[in-house]
């Protein structure tokens, strides 16, 4: 029999022609965005015989194939059953995935270990790495025999090419360096996988394309040679031979190539043509004279990330009159002597033997440093202000600059042409040139960078793409080659992205202007400027030679620095250029510090030039800087001596009373109590062990995406444990004293969570080796002291010895913070006398304060002349900020912006870290609290290469310099709309105005309407008809959708979870309609927390935001999950109960309908129309409504059914509670889920109540606890616990009718309720109760579902979610160990990408096959 096995890949295809077990026929092509005519390409050639049996696998592509198709582990599970030797673990290497099976002894797929949507590792990203290089893949088995292997960013692949990228320019790397690095990297995650699968001294067989890179192969086989890797000869397209195998009882005939294809659907939303902003976009005249023989010329050198510029400028008449633009490669020297290869024929077209004068030369762009000592210039300078300097040159009155390059995105605004703000891409590279283009080349085929804007131009309809990341746009990318979208409108959308990425990302909630320039080699495709005015609605300018403004700007620059005094003239000579090279001598390791740069000494022309490190030291050599030491001060490292040294005890003084170590991790907490945590075990006689490394081992442990700080804890852990200590301290950092009244100062739940997923990361280490006090100052030092007299107990001590021991600590700690206030004191005096700018340095003390993740950046400082600050130390305790920040460091960061901002010689530098969700909220704030006084952000992960840091922090000093010499002319106003929302308990509610004092009465109102944003259509249309029916005038918005979030990202970050950008948007766009009234107020509900995550911050934002985008009629009004959001009183509470209860049951129904009806189109029909019914009723009193739901379930139970839910698997969909509710982001999982015949059961929003109710009765009683018991019965907490139990009762009683009046219907799924019995096996297998958020509630749901008969868990949450990934973190290893499917999705308002749809098909075919056997044809696809 023939059988053909097709596999559509996310780069690649790979057909077999078998007959019967053997191999006739084999392709393998890249498809390169038209994987349609790939596939018939190759078929041609293949010369298939007749009625072959065919079958398809692979990405969402195979869809679109006349023929059976199947998801690939089965492919994979038929292939291994013909191997001969069994194995115990399959790596597939692909070009998006990397993915990581474990096999059982049958060759069935136990479960997958893999990334998340991040391509680094994988085999697109190396060929494009190898495109930027010039290389082919023929030329990475030619490397020369000298490359090493260097350290890069493993955990995103933007900060992997970032490193690449800087490395090779800063000359600190070659090519073949950068292919042993790439190739290491995806090795390291290949072993790290295969660590935590546990598959030690075992067979692993290794598939895909990358199995023909021998380097990857060798060091995969290096790194862990306990284990026997194989290569097996089908490696290449070993799931498209497993798919013809299976073809020969799943396969269908292979139709003719005419009908070979179906009609196409594509699933992306749109945007409208670019040609509709054609009248918005100005080119002006470019301004190009010829070179004279005789003349006096400036040379100009932008040495960019991916390409090199150079310009010839006339000194007299600022004219460019010889240029080139062309690929750096990796080789910045190289590419700048091709510029003038290039010039020198122009020069000589125009000037024949005649001789030019070059009396200046100037450098920028991100190898300036490694051009400027080729060139042996001193004229060195950041491109900010090179860019600034050429662009005001060609029109005076620009304000703002958009400049998108290579690899660095750039906005500046400019008043009377000096630069007072700016900012760049902090690590994302969506918004940059690299992306555009190597988007288009490795996925469309368009090889040629100006093709692409005309083939832009040609699209209709450009296709609406996410902007999150470029990894993230990739996917989005290749999902719609695969659902056969036109490559027009793939290539616009991929323009709309970059720009939409650049908007949010990089200018995010900065000014911009109403003077508009465009700059950057990506301003010549004329795609992009038309993209940034039609979502701009503004006019955009583009410059003459808008690729050349960096060189021509740094050119014009060195002739104001000549003219200043600052420079003087020198003689360059483009052949004597030509015929110079950089001499790399030999390297040494620096020992001015602890960071051990080494540093490499360079020759040209017979001059050395020390060359490298973080800090200025060379540079200030080369370039002769000088400044009075002596003036300088480190703060940050005077606080460091004073917490490490000066209030920590001498280890020689230690009286040990107990024969044990305990070890304790440099992370967290560490750099704010180890005072604390030091002298507590001193002095209970206890020697301490701290960590001094960061082991890999350690960091490739971690379970889930969290952020750098928590990535470093696993490998301080590591190290700890490798140092062989008796017990490990991990606190559960929950909070410290307040600076505030109305708010707890916590830390975020990935701080507090540490000792959970360290527990989970580490399963070897025993139980009673973990040291965990939950350590918490809310109620004062005697509640605090509790949990360290615990810590003492498991060790041997008695309470008094331990109290004793921690009123000692305590005391010191205290000294510590006082000894801080002093410093700052001294610190804030001095910098208001200092001749030279302060920079203060904010942040956290576990990122901004130690050498382990601050890059250096206090030193960078320094080494150029300014002193640091950091911003614990500062007096400003009694400075106002935002309300309800509940953060400790937040608001320690807030209050030292807040004195700042009126420090005329101190500025700012927040250091912050990829992902990290606080700031995503916080920086929003530190820009409105700095209004136009200048500040930077440097956002860090685990880069290696620094250059990008440089850059940003001299174009910070410069935009200082121009900052105060405007600082009289800039003035600033914020407006406020004066209406308040109030509720208090003696009056009704109602609005005031603070301006004229009128009360304005909420209920019975017409002329006030409340917003109800909709986190799912049943139960916001139920709340809001209840809120009707209780007197105020409620209108639910309609679900979301993906033009919703756009609205919402305009105004955003971007780094903003999720569901605050679904509420914005939908109020925004109700605002932007034709519903919106100007004599109406309008209420926006927004639900509130107290921390620990973010969604206390949405309303403080939208608040701020509201007022710049000055909403003279919008208020915020929150209720508070502290109190279950019963603030309006006990009616108000009564009828949203109902409403809540009654929408989840109705949810419940609905998502059972989907997957048990014979017709779920016709069914879902007739839901909707029997759903109508209850709005009417529930508008009168919903809480009459029990008679109609019992008719509703009569007629539901009408609806045919093609299986019963008994029969159905049931997953638990927990998680974020917004993302799991709304139907926008949950949908599409609902529908794989329903196709498949699971039924998907949302965890309830009447769960999350409960867990508000759990935590309000757990701290009542904690605080009752702390009342003599003599007091107890008369203290308001004992009637609030009584109130409480009447509560508890009556909504029991209600949720008990709702389920009855439904139960007819039969479409209920049982599932757990008891909140003692969830919160019990919280404490249990995960987390303490203390820790107050969804990672508690949801982890104990999961485990009691699973427990309780479900055949997995889904964990869903916004795209970087606190949350979501301490849930997975705690969550996934328990269920692993138990073989219980379990999947953790983010959700970021986009279509589920190709890879993580691959996750969601092994995770539905395990759910299958948990508790029955399900055959192949029950996933088989016709």
């Amino acid at each position: 029999m023939f059988t053909l096995g097709i596999n559509i890949g996310s780069s690649s295809i790979k057909v077999i022609l078998l007959d019967g077990d053997r191999i006739i026929g084999k392709k393998v092509e890249s498809h390169e965005g038209n994987f349609l005519q790939a596939l018939k390409t190759i078929l041609a050639e293949l010369n298939i015989p007749p009625e072959t049996r065919t079958l398809a696998t692979g990405t969402e592509g195979r869809h679109l194939l006349n023929i059976n198709s199947v998801i690939e582990p089965l492919c994979i599970e038929e292939a291994l059953h013909h191997l001969h030797d069994p194995v115990d673990a399959l790596v597939s290497l692909g070009g998006e995935d990397l993915v990581v099976y474990t096999i059982d002894e049958n060759k069935k797929i136990i479960t997958s270990f893999s990334g998340n949507k991040c391509a680094s590792g994988t085999g697109e990203f190396f060929k494009q790495q190898l495109a930027r290089m010039d290389m082919s893949l023929d030329d990475v088995h030619a490397i020369p025999p000298d490359s090493k292997v260097l350290k890069l960013s493993s955990r995103c692949s933007v900060f992997m090419k970032s490193d690449c990228t800087h490395r090779l320019n800063k000359g600190e790397a070659c090519r073949g360096d950068i292919v042993l690095s790439l190739s290491d990297v995806t090795a390291t995650k290949v072993i790290d996988f295969i660590k935590k699968a546990r598959i030690i001294h075992k067979k692993v067989l290794l598939v895909g394309g990358m199995t023909e890179n021998k380097h990857l192969i060798r060091f995969i086989q290096e790194h862990m040679p306990e284990n026997e890797f194989i290569v097996p000869d089908q490696a290449t397209c070993f799931e498209a031979y497993g798919a013809g195998l299976l073809a020969r009882t799943s396969g269908s005939p292979l139709p003719s190539l005419e009908k070979l294809f179906k009609p196409n659907v594509v699933q992306f939303k749109r945007f409208q043509s670019l040609k509709t902003a054609q009248g918005k976009v100005t080119y002006l005249e470019s301004r190009r004279a010829k070179v004279v023989a005789g003349r006096e010329y400036i040379l100009g050198v932008d040495g960019g990330s991916t390409t090199t510029k150079a310009c010839l400028i006339d000194m007299e008449t600022n004219d460019i009159t010889a240029s080139f633009y062309g690929r750096t490669h990796g080789d910045p020297v190289k590419a700048l002597k091709n510029c003038f290869r290039e010039m020198q024929k122009q020069i000589k077209a125009e000037t024949g033997n005649g001789k030019i004068k070059i009396t200046l030369a100037a450098t920028t762009g991100s190898s300036r440093e490694l051009l400027g000592v080729f060139l042996e210039t001193p004229a060195v300078y950041n491109e900010i202000i090179a860019h600034a300097v050429g662009t005001t040159f060609y029109k005076e009155n620009i304000d703002t600059i958009f400049e998108i390059g290579g690899q660095d995105a750039k906005y500046v605004l400019l008043k009377n042409k000096v630069p007072i703000d700016y900012a760049m891409n902090e690590a994302c590279s969506a918004g940059t040139g690299s992306f555009l283009e190597e988007s288009a080349q490795g996925d469309l085929n368009i090889h040629h960078a100006w093709e692409i804007g005309d083939i832009a131009l040609e699209a209709n309809e450009p296709l609406k793409f996410g902007e999150h990341c470029s990894a993230f746009i990739n996917s989005d990318v290749r999902k719609a080659i695969q659902q056969g979208a036109l490559r027009e409108d793939i290539t616009a959308g991929i323009v709309t992205s970059i720009v939409s990425n650049y908007l949010n990302r990089v200018v995010g909630n900065r000014t911009i202007g109403e003077n508009i320039v465009l700059q950057g080699g990506v301003a010549k495709n004329k795609a992009v400027p038309l993209a940034f005015a039609m979502l701009l609605n503004k006019n955009i300018t583009v410059p003459p030679d808008p690729e050349l403004m960096g060189c021509f700007g740094v050119g014009i620059l060195a002739k104001q620095k000549l003219q200043d005094g600052l420079l003087a003239r020198s003689a360059y000579d483009l052949e004597k250029i030509l015929a110079t090279d950089i001499v790399y001598e030999k390297d040494f390791q620096c020992k001015s510090c602890d960071n051990l740069c080494p540093i490499r000494i360079l020759k040209v022309n017979d001059h050395q030039y020390m060359f490298g490190g973080r800090c200025n030291k060379y540079t200030n050599i080369r370039k002769r800087n000088i400044f009075n030491e002596t003036d300088v001060v480190d703060y940050i490292e005077k606080r460091n001596d004073i917490l490490l040294n000066q209030c920590t005890p001498d280890p020689q003084t230690l009286i040990r009373k107990k024969d044990c170590i305990v070890g304790i991790p440099r992370c967290f907490s560490f750099y704010t109590l180890w005072p604390l945590y030091s002298w507590f075990f001193h002095a209970l006689g206890v020697e301490t062990r701290v960590s001094d490394s960061i082991s890999h081992e350690g960091t490739a442990r971690v379970e889930s995406n969290y952020c750098f700080p928590a990535e470093i804890a696993h490998g301080a852990v590591q190290d700890i444990l490798d140092r062989k200590t008796d017990y490990i301290f991990l606190p559960h950092f929950k909070d410290m004293e307040s600076y505030e009244k109305n708010a707890p100062a916590s830390f975020c739940p990935i701080t507090q969570s540490l000792p959970y997923y360290i527990k989970k990361a580490f399963p070897e280490i025993p139980e009673e080796q973990y040291l965990m006090p939950v350590v918490s100052f809310m109620y004062g030092t005697e509640k605090a002291a509790e949990a360290f007299i615990a810590v003492g107990e498991k060790l041997g001590f008695s309470t008094t010895e331990t109290r004793k021991a921690f009123d000692v600590a305590y005391a010191k700690q205290t000294e510590c913070f006082a000894r801080f206030s002093e410093l700052g004191i001294q610190a804030l005096a001095k910098a208001r006398q200092s001749g030279r700018p302060v920079i203060a340095i904010l942040g956290r003390p576990y990122n901004s304060f130690t050498a382990d993740t601050n890059m250096g950046i206090p030193r960078k400082y320094t080494s150029r002349g300014f002193s640091v600050i950091p911003f614990d130390i500062l007096p400003f305790e009694e400075q106002p900020i935002y309300q309800n920040m509940y953060w400790y460091y937040g608001q320690q960061d807030m209050k030292a912006a807040t004195l700042l901002k009126s420090e005329d010689n101190i500025f700012v530098t927040y250091i912050s870290n990829f992902s990290c969700a606080p700031d995503s909220f916080m920086l929003h704030y530190l820009k409105w609290i700095m209004g136009v006084k200048p500040f930077l952000i440097l956002e860090l992960d685990s880069h290696t290469a620094d250059a990008g840091v440089d850059t940003r922090i001299e174009a910070f000093l410069d935009i200082i310099e121009g900052y105060r010499s405007k600082i009289t002319e800039i003035r600033e106003e914020r407006y406020d709309n004066h209406l308040r929302f109030i509720n208090n308990p003696d009056e009704e509610i109602h609005i005031k105005n603070t301006r004229t004092g009128e009360k304005i009465p909420i209920k019975n109102n017409p002329r006030v309407k409340l917003l109800l944003s909709n986190m799912g259509r049943l139960s916001a249309e139920l709340v809001g008809a209840a809120i009707r029916g209780f007197g105020i005038n409620a209108q639910t918005m309609p679900v979301p959708d993906i033009y919703t979030l756009q609205m919402a990202r305009n105004h955003a970050s971007g780094k903003e979870c999720l569901p605050s950008h679904l509420v914005l948007g939908s109020v925004l766009k109700y605002l932007s309609s034709d519903k919106y009234r100007k004599d109406e107020i309008y209420l926006v509900f927004v639900p509130t927390t107290t921390g620990p995550c973010r969604t206390g911050q949405y309303f403080v934002f939208y608040e701020n935001l509201f007022r710049d985008l000055r909403k003279e009629n919008v208020v915020i009004f929150t209720l508070d999950a502290d109190n279950s959001y019963n603030e309006l009183g006990k009616d108000f509470a009564r009828y949203a109960w109902w409403a809540v209860v009654i929408g989840d049951y109705m949810k419940d129904i609905e998502t059972a309908l989907r997957t048990c009806a014979e017709n779920p189109e016709k069914a879902m029909m007739e839901y909707d129309h029997i759903w109508q019914k209850m709005i009417h009723v529930a508008e009168q009193d919903i809480t009459k409504i029990l008679p109609v739901l019992k008719e509703i379930s009569a007629d539901i139970a009408k609806i045919p059914l093609k299986n019963k839910i008994e029969k159905c698997p049931k997953i638990l969909i927990v998680g974020e509670i917004y993302v799991r509710r709304d139907d926008f982001a949950v949908d599409e999982l609902i529908r794989h889920f329903s196709r498949r015949g699971i039924i998907g059961k949302v965890s309830n929003v009447a769960e999350w109540i409960y867990y508000c109710d759990f935590v309000r009765h757990y701290e009542l009683k904690k605080r009752l606890a702390l009342i003599p018991r003599y007091r107890q019965v008369f203290a308001s907490e004992f009637k609030d616990i009584v109130q409480w139990k009447i509560e508890h009762a009556y909504k029991k009683k209600i949720e008990k009718d709702i389920r009855d009046a439904l139960s007819e219907t039969g479409l209920i799924p049982d599932s757990p309720h008891n909140m003692e019995e969830i919160m019990g096996n919280t404490e249990k297998y995960f987390v303490n109760n203390e820790l107050y958020s969804e990672i508690s509630i949801s982890s104990g749901v999961a485990a009691t579902a699973m427990m309780d008969g479900y055949s997995g868990i889904v964990n869903i949450s916004p795209f970087a979610c606190l949350i979501g990934r301490v849930i997975e973190g705690v969550l996934t290893p328990w269920a692993r160990e138990r073989k219980y499917p379990t999947i953790s999705i983010e959700i970021d308002g986009n279509l589920l990408p190709p890879n993580v749809i691959n996750k969601l098909e092994i995770f539905m075919l395990n759910v299958l096959r948990f508790r029955t056997d399900k055959d192949v044809n029950h996933m088989l696809e016709q």
